[in-house]
């Protein structure tokens, strides 16, 4: 991406403020062309180019200095969703006519700023990207079959976490190699719609995972239960998607275009961002709700476990521990997750927006360690969950206590293990 920052001249050699200059908002109407190659030798090939009657517009926000000129806020310039040539020259036309530019004072200096993503940073994301999806493959496949091997009747919980490995896959896909063989532009647009869908699918699986561990529902493995955060997390989803096409969709084939170049569209881009993030935080207290009352029938479930004989009681134990664990997973995961979102919407809203908006300095390692997190998350899920033939033991077996009716049955680990601690056991 790419911005630029204008000055002016307020009146030759005079100081703005003598003059009782004040701040002023100007609209700059321009033409932009790219061209790339891949080499100095090259000659330049032409990546993007307007309709001759095609112009674009940025706003202003220009400020008296104390050297008597106008300083003009940042705005976005152009954006690319890959980088296949080396060197790039962009051509930018100031047209002068009627009712076009005739109110700007005459242009003094003009900065540019580009941003990209480094080379050392893209090896180290890539090959991880690279290394991971292929475990990811294996891992989910491996779900599968035991869940088609051990589990013919899958709980809900089952097939969100099939759906989650599905997902994760398409996350990690190192597509990014494609920009290396032609200009591969829907890449952006790309990772930003699997971005949604995976902390969507997130954001579900963490809400089905604790609700579904709640020994005081009633009933179970009904998606309707959860109906209300769900739409949380679609109004959130389909706001963000919403935002991206309209932004990043049109620059597939205009790199020029830009939501923020107008009042209106600023606006529009506003409320899309406040609005997903008020449904985010409503998602975020009903699941801190359901942890609260998880947790405390656990509580009292463990209480109650002294009644039980020691083969039950340390089954229940069992479950209740693994169960603490992913939880304490899944709050660790969450929360780094909130902060790494809240920081790259925080440089957004600084590239967009320009002046009156903060930026926060973060590190590549930071990133990286993020993502290795989620896939290591990942893997933890398919595998702890993922039905198993092991400590199968027969309903004889027991000591005799008044049991459920899985506890009656060929108990199997793993998976099946939600099952038994789902079910409302007899006291």
């Amino acid at each position: 991406s790419s911005g630029i920052n204008a000055e002016w001249p307020l009146r030759p050699g005079m100081n703005g403020e003598h003059f009782n200059y004040k701040n002023e908002k100007y609209t700059v109407i321009f033409k932009g062309a790219i061209f790339g190659r891949q080499s100095l030798s090259e000659e330049w090939s032409l990546v993007h180019d307007l309709e001759p009657d095609t112009t674009h517009s940025r706003i202003l926000d220009c400020e008296v200095s104390d050297f008597g000129t106008y300083e003009c806020s940042d705005v976005p310039l152009f954006e690319l969703g890959s980088v296949y040539y080396k060197y790039y020259l962009i051509n930018i036309q100031l047209p002068y006519r009627s009712n076009v530019n005739e109110k700007l004072p005459r242009l003094e200096s003009l900065y540019a700023y580009e941003i990209h993503q480094n080379g050392g940073f893209s090896k180290i994301y890539l090959g991880q990207k690279a290394i991971i999806c292929p475990i990811l493959i294996v891992a989910t496949v491996f779900y599968l079959h035991q869940v088609k091997k051990y589990d013919p009747s899958p709980l809900l919980l089952t097939k969100i976490i099939s759906g989650f490995g599905f997902v994760s896959i398409l996350y990690n896909l190192p597509l990014d190699y494609l920009s290396l063989f032609y200009e591969a532009s829907f890449l952006r647009l790309w990772y930003d719609i699997v971005t949604g869908i995976f902390y969507g699918a997130m954001a579900i699986l963490w809400l089905l995972f604790v609700g579904e561990h709640r020994m005081d529902l009633d009933q179970r493995n009904k998606i309707s239960n959860y109906w209300k955060e769900i739409t949380a997390i679609s109004l959130t989803c389909l706001t963000m998607f919403l935002l991206d096409i309209i932004d990043r969709g049109f620059q597939l084939s205009d790199p020029f275009h830009s939501i923020w170049s107008t009042e209106g569209g600023v606006s529009a881009g506003r409320f899309m961002l406040i609005f997903s993030g008020c449904c985010a935080s409503l998602y975020t207290l009903g699941l801190l709700y359901l942890m609260v009352r998880a947790a405390l029938s656990m509580s009292r479930k463990r209480s109650s476990l002294a009644n039980y004989g020691r083969v039950r009681r340390l089954y229940y134990e069992g479950l209740i521990f693994r169960f603490k664990v992913m939880v304490g997973g899944t709050v660790c995961c969450g929360v780094i997750t909130v902060v790494m979102f809240i920081i790259v919407n925080i440089n957004e809203m600084y590239y967009k927006w320009g002046k009156g908006a903060q930026t926060v300095d973060i590190y590549s390692g930071f990133l990286v360690g993020v993502v290795g997190l989620w896939n290591i998350y990942v893997l933890n899920i398919l595998f702890l969950y993922s039905p198993t033939s092991s400590n199968r033991t027969s309903g004889d077996s027991y000591e005799t206590v008044e049991m459920t009716e899985v506890d009656t049955v060929k108990l199997q680990g793993g998976h099946h293990a939600l099952k038994t601690l789902t079910k409302p056991a007899a006291e």
